[in-house]
């Protein structure tokens, strides 16, 4: 099945800040792990990872350092959440789930049709 990339576009913001609160990243690691994750059926484009990354800094739910890569030696910039962050993600992750509950109510198991995949 091909995820609708419009129901994730409002999403992101969370998908990246939930990664980042389990370690630290630079962007091409956040994006290789939302693909990883979604056994590709996702890919953040660099644009939108980045776009996402500004916003979240400048919000103050993120905050940025440079350090050097252990192979190779290259500095990347590094991605880390913060107490607001954590708190943010917590009150997204009380939404999504509240909002899962109402959905399933429509369509999950319990009402409407069941449709094959």
């Amino acid at each position: 099945m091909e995820i609708d990339k419009e129901v994730l576009k409002g999403h992101i913001d969370s998908i990246i800040i939930s990664l980042i609160n389990e370690e630290s990243m630079y962007g091409y690691a956040l994006a290789k792990k939302v693909r990883d994750i979604s056994d590709n059926k996702f890919e953040l484009k660099e644009g939108t990872l980045y776009l996402s990354l500004k916003r979240l800094d400048k919000n103050k739910l993120i905050e940025s350092y440079w350090d050097n890569d252990q192979i190779g030696g290259v500095k990347r910039k590094y991605y880390k959440i913060t107490n607001n962050g954590r708190m943010h993600l917590n009150n997204k992750i009380k939404e999504w789930k509240f909002m899962k509950n109402i959905i399933d109510k429509f369509l999950g198991s319990g009402g409407g049709n069941n449709y094959d995949e």
